[in-house]
């Protein structure tokens, strides 16, 4: 009676999604022209389509064209911390200036249900006055009297979306300058030929320029702050004039001419080891009093001191945090000057956003002044180097329409090709295990060594670095837009998730949920490690009484519904209960976020410690939703025998889910696939029927004898 009224009750809910898909009207990121027209503000207007590319003209109060007008989400796709790219209205004149830029969709869960739109639109109103050509960063905690005129102030808490936010008006905006403002190239950018090499001293590297060497005195910066209000601001500079400020190395390392001569092997391997082909890594390296980066610098994100311009636009660079080694055969050391205080780093530079190492481009090294102490006068300037490799270490790509038009998220999958490697193969090892070798598997010698390897890769590889962690919020996502397959691609922005979700969807209809809660949840493994933590600690256990534990389980579909619920008729509340899942802050965050959700994802695992797996089993949404896979399920993969619930109860007992019915029955629908009750059942030694049918042979044949 009990499953009968569980079956009806998951019927229930799939009888929701399925009204949910149809009679309710999602809404979408991509906005009308009628709709573009309503959101420009007089004296401004919108103007005719432009024939090739996805934007408007902007037209001026005597209706001639100005500038342009343009939706970013036609042109780029960032995930944005929801999953779905932000989109975004921007308006910009002729020379790459903004006149206006607009929220138009967004998803994100720091807005939706924390701060509010006030900050959002805050943040969003720093734009207008700003240029495409500035390398515009957002700032954390600086001061604004400290501020440099391309930083623009964050959002407490918001840090994620907004540089995403920012990184999208970016990427868009430099993709119309480099077809519409004048003087930039449109040609398909230069890659630097992977089989070339010349082998070269560090004299020939010098000498030709391929590592270019730039020395700036202090005369050379007093020249540059003369006629300012901090001219004076610098006693070091002004006292010893013709001592060195900073001494700069560049090297293009895309070219492995450059790359194989200057660089370890370690180093070297390292380079290339993550970047993708859109990437192209530069080494800086400064000797010198001049610090290249802030002292509260960030590893592995955007300089704030340093720029890299070609044609006069900033281009789209990244600190790798990889450590620098150079060969030691080459005497660089010496030749180069370096010393314990060198400033060494590698940066990667995006093909996408237009940049063309074969082309010209030059170094900004940002130098500030102050002046006074209550509310300081701030002054920056730019010390600039140039950089320029000979063609001959190029191939030049004929122009490829087809490219032109090629979704952006297929970057993505070149980006993570090593990755999605990774991943197929483990996804395909650990199927065969289940589907061919589940009795081997199941084997407690076995068991005991790959069931913990196995999870540590899941914890460890699609969580913590390939941030796959699956949640209900895609699940919502995937329902709001089932009308219209083209909202089916934010998916695609994130290889890893997709992978793992089509693999997930195999295993539902076959397995049901016991693959991804058992296997392949990230959050989970941190449960189950838990709990491996409490057995180590001698806590404990506490087993809850089968009847109280069947009614526990329902808190699942409850908060499944609820989010269901909300997410159609309140969606303000539904990223708010969306927050029950821990995933964010324990896998996403790295448990880097404010306490209260610290402490939240924190219980689940302390309560792990003592309820094995507590919030798997009574809370999660995900797991309520994949819970359907247990009435859908092709497969009844685990054995029975008749003596199975009466008499033998050993698998009941057992089982840490208790998922196994005093009957013997198995309820897929909570069963997590840890393949304890298969090690029972086929463990002469262990399984209560086989010892007995066992002992009873031996009787009979010594009977017989």
């Amino acid at each position: 009676m009990q499953r009968k009224r569980k079956s009806n009750f998951l019927f229930s809910l799939i009888s929701l999604l399925i009204i949910s898909l149809f009679y309710i009207n999602p809404s979408f990121a991509k906005f009308s022209e009628d709709q573009l027209k309503k959101l420009i503000i007089p004296p401004f207007s919108l103007g005719e389509k432009d024939p090739s590319l996805p934007l408007y003209a902007l037209l001026n109060s005597a209706d001639k064209q100005t500038g342009y007008v343009f939706q970013t989400i036609d042109l780029i796709k960032i995930p944005g911390f929801s999953g779905a790219p932000i989109n975004l209205l921007v308006q910009m004149d002729f020379e790459g200036n903004f006149i206006d830029v607009k929220v138009l969709e967004h998803n994100e869960p720091v807005f939706v249900n924390g701060h509010g739109s006030l900050p959002l639109d805050k943040f969003i109103n720093q734009y207008p006055g700003l240029s495409v050509a500035q390398n515009i960063k957002v700032q954390l905690s600086t001061q604004k009297a400290e501020r440099a005129k391309n930083q623009i102030d964050g959002v407490a808490m918001a840090t994620a979306s907004v540089r995403i936010m920012n990184e999208t008006i970016l990427a868009a905006s430099l993709q119309i300058a480099r077809k519409k403002l004048k003087g930039l190239n449109t040609k398909p950018a230069a890659i630097a030929k992977a089989n070339y090499f010349e082998k070269k001293t560090i004299k020939d590297l010098l000498n030709q320029n391929l590592v270019k060497i730039h020395k700036f005195s202090n005369k050379d910066v007093q020249k540059i702050f003369e006629k300012t209000e901090v001219s004076d601001a610098d006693e070091i500079a002004a006292s010893t004039p013709e001592e060195l400020f900073s001494e700069v190395i560049l090297a293009d390392l895309s070219v492995p001419t450059i790359a194989k001569n200057l660089l370890s092997k370690e180093t070297f391997k390292e380079t290339f080891k993550h970047l993708g082909k859109t990437k192209v890594p530069v080494l800086i390296i400064a000797n010198g009093r001049h610090q290249l980066l802030k002292e509260d610098f960030t590893p592995a994100s955007v300089p704030e001191k340093i720029t890299i311009k070609q044609n006069d636009l900033a281009i789209n660079m990244r600190d790798t945090y990889i450590d620098v080694k150079l060969n030691a055969e080459n005497g660089l050391t010496k030749a180069l000057r370096l010393t314990p205080e060198s400033q060494a780093y590698i940066f990667a530079l995006d093909r996408r956003f237009g940049f063309d190492p074969a082309s010209p481009w030059q170094l900004h090294l940002g130098v500030e002044r102050k002046k006074g102490f209550f509310q300081p006068k701030v002054i920056e300037k730019d010390l600039i180097v140039t950089y320029n490799l000979p063609k001959r270490f190029f191939d030049f790509p004929e122009a490829d329409i087809r490219s032109e038009t090629e979704s952006p998220w297929a970057a993505s999958w070149r980006a993570q090709s090593t990755n999605l490697v990774v991943l197929l193969s483990f996804l395909i090892g650990l199927y065969a295990l289940l589907f061919w070798r589940q009795s081997w598997l199941a084997i407690p010698k076995n068991l005991k060594i790959l069931r913990p390897v196995i999870l540590a890769f899941t914890l460890l590889f699609i969580g913590w670095y390939g941030q796959a962690q699956l949640s209900i919020v895609t699940v919502i996502a995937l329902i709001k837009t089932f009308k219209a397959s083209p909202g089916f691609s934010f998916l695609l922005y994130d290889p890893l998730s997709t992978v793992l979700w089509i693999a997930v969807i195999f295993s539902f209809f076959v397995w049901g949920r016991g693959t991804f809660c058992g296997w392949l949840c990230p959050y989970g493994v941190l449960q189950e490690f838990s709990s491996k933590l409490g057995q180590f600690l001698k806590v404990k256990p506490i087993r809850i009484k089968q009847k109280l534990d069947d009614q526990l389980k329902y808190i699942k579909y409850v908060i499944l519904f609820a989010i269901i619920f909300t997410s159609f008729f309140a969606p303000s509340y539904a990223e708010i209960i969306a927050e029950v899942e821990p995933f964010k802050t324990a896998i996403t965050l790295y448990f880097w976020r404010t306490w209260p959700f610290m402490l939240y994802a924190a219980f689940w695992l302390v309560l792990s410690m003592f309820i094995f797996k507590a919030f798997c089993r009574y809370a999660c949404p995900l797991g309520a939703f994949l819970s359907l896979g247990g009435i859908l399920r092709t497969v009844n993969w685990i054995p029975r025998r008749k003596e199975c619930g009466s008499p033998c109860q050993l698998c009941n007992v057992r089982c840490n889910y208790q998922s196994i019915k005093p009957s013997g029955k198995i309820d897929y629908s909570e069963c997590f696939q840890c393949l304890d009750c298969v090690s029972i059942h086929d463990d002469k030694k262990t399984c209560v029927p086989l010892i007995l049918e066992s002992k009873n042979t031996s009787k009979v044949n010594g009977e017989s004898s």
